[in-house]
């Protein structure tokens, strides 16, 4: 089966494909990732899509995300050729991906290493009445992004609208079609990176989603204190162990596993 580069036309049949493997449907995230990256996609006989990924770049670091295999083509090698194609995509760059438990053997096969990882986790927000924090600009936060990351990566930050800011942090709220997505959670503390969960939860309505970063126990702690239920762990894998630049201190949490 031939791996072609899919466009806005095909985004529905992905939507298609990741609700057969019982993951939610996400219209507003692949448009998303179609607009900063690549998606990549194995046609199925008789219409939609037997195996897609996607692969965001960003200066020496790239993301590989949403690899799946409609469960009729399983065992077929397809999802090993296609994630080559996203990391021929990704040329020479780190490469890192947050993996599933039954995906994990493949990419650690494929010469990828643990190196951490974050939880997803959703609910409605119970609010603790702490300090919050308020909309701010796009050019204020673009700086500490580029600490915490190592990379430029404006043309993320500008897609997912408008930041919510503290002293020293920042995040977003994304809704991206059945639940809102805090994220990039950046922060020079934990405080900092409490208000920011607290200033996003307190401006939407419905479920909120964060994903903390392993590295932060007391920060996830505090967020299923405050009613969020956490999902199966989500380890992330860099391609041959390589340092993923930035300072991991401020990465609170992602913007989806994704990105």
């Amino acid at each position: 089966m031939e791996i072609r580069t899919l466009d806005v036309a095909d985004l529905p049949a992905c939507s298609d494909l990741a609700e057969s493997r019982s993951w939610p449907r996400e219209p507003p995230k692949w448009r998303l990732l179609h607009d900063v990256g690549q998606v990549f996609g194995v046609d199925a006989p008789g219409g939609g899509l037997a195996a897609a990924a996607a692969v965001v770049s960003f200066g020496t670091v790239a993301s590989i995300s949403m690899v799946l295999v409609a469960p009729r083509f399983e065992r077929r090698g397809l999802g090993r050729a296609i994630t080559a194609q996203a990391l021929a995509a990704a040329g020479d760059r780190v490469v890192w991906l947050h993996a599933s438990t039954s995906g994990r053997p493949l990419y650690e096969s494929m010469g990828f290493v643990l190196d951490g990882g974050c939880q997803g986790h959703v609910g409605r927000f119970a609010d603790d009445g702490g300090p919050g924090a308020s909309p701010g600009s796009l050019s204020s936060v673009a700086p500490l992004d580029l600490r915490a990351h190592g990379v430029d990566r404006r043309p993320l930050l500008e897609r997912l609208g408008t930041p919510y800011v503290v002293e020293g942090g920042f995040a977003f709220g994304v809704d991206i079609g059945h639940v809102t997505v805090i994220g990039p959670v950046v922060a020079e503390t934990e405080d900092a990176a409490k208000a920011l969960v607290r200033g996003v939860a307190r401006s939407v309505s419905g479920e909120v989603r964060v994903d903390p970063d392993d590295r932060f126990p007391s920060f996830t702690t505090w967020l299923r204190e405050r009613g969020l239920v956490p999902g199966p762990p989500a380890p992330r894998l860099v391609l041959d162990g390589r340092p993923i630049p930035g300072d991991p201190s401020l990465r609170f949490a992602p913007f989806t596993r994704a990105m």
